[in-house]
């Protein structure tokens, strides 16, 4: 098992080590740090490839005596972020090039899921406290069916935590993703990342966006009516699925570390998981 796992991050290694140059880790004077940057980039995709977090992962393929403090500084996590949205833009990049020179059609898909910070049934203090605001509360309404009833019924939940929006591609290629407070509805949410993100703006009015019923009404979505549309849009729901499963084990504990883990997350769904390592 050990063995399968260093091939997973060897190969992720060599991936980041090709797009994003040997140039990204420069030497510096002193002590050279216990974990390099890309090597922690690697640790991050291998986490949700393998539903391991980050530390434990270090200490396997890495040192067995490293800190949490070796990986989880503030500046160091902001830094790892930017080196993984860089190398998931770049190979966006490539990917979108070369199917438009073949001449494929680039369909785009969005959705967004809930993502809690916190159980609320057995909530601990400083997983609350990881977010604070009323606008991280949100409410989602279902008609679920009654055995009582024996017929549906409105059920309304409770969340605490954030909006995690995703707009991919027909073959799982995650284009772009970005999150807000529960409390935002997902129109809201497209509606905003639309305005402020200048790259959104330019697949939007590219490509198009299909989407579910939710967006009805929303100007940049064209919402899915055939089954084949249908079919299509159950893409991006396979992309959200791991996503939560993943979240009660990562044990993040700042938003920072969050954006990490998703851009990892983003990266192995995308690029690694087709790979034959995973077959």
């Amino acid at each position: 098992m050990k063995n399968h796992l260093y091939s997973l991050y060897q190969m992720v290694s060599k991936s980041l080590t090709f797009y994003l140059g040997i140039d990204q880790e420069k030497k510096r004077a002193g002590r050279p740090p216990k974990v390099s940057d890309l090597q922690l980039c690697a640790l991050f995709i291998l986490s949700y490839i393998t539903n391991t977090p980050v530390f434990t992962l270090a200490k396997s393929l890495i040192d067995p005596n490293i800190k949490s403090y070796h990986l989880f500084r503030k500046t160091r996590t902001q830094k790892v972020y930017r080196l993984l949205k860089e190398y998931r833009n770049r190979r966006i990049l490539s990917i979108l090039f070369a199917k438009l020179l073949l001449g494929k059609k680039v369909k785009l898909i969005v959705d967004g899921t809930i993502l809690e910070v916190a159980n609320l049934n057995r909530a601990r203090t400083q997983r609350i406290k990881r977010f604070s605001g009323k606008a991280f509360w949100g409410k989602k309404k279902r008609n679920l069916y009654s055995e009582h009833y024996k017929e549906k019924v409105r059920f309304e939940e409770m969340y605490y935590g954030v909006l995690v929006m995703v707009v991919c591609d027909s073959e799982g290629v995650v284009y772009d993703l970005w999150f807000h407070p529960a409390s935002y509805h997902e129109v809201r949410s497209l509606r905003i990342r639309y305005r402020k993100s200048k790259w959104l703006r330019f697949l939007v009015d590219s490509f198009g966006l299909m989407g579910d019923r939710g967006y009805r009404g929303c100007e940049y979505v064209e919402v899915c009516e055939s089954k084949e549309q249908k079919g299509i849009r159950q893409v991006v729901e396979g992309v959200n699925s791991q996503i939560k499963l993943f979240n009660g084990v990562s044990r993040w504990r700042n938003i920072t570390t969050l954006l990490a883990y998703l851009q990892g997350y983003t990266i192995w769904y995308s690029f690694f998981r087709k790979s034959w390592l995973f077959k």
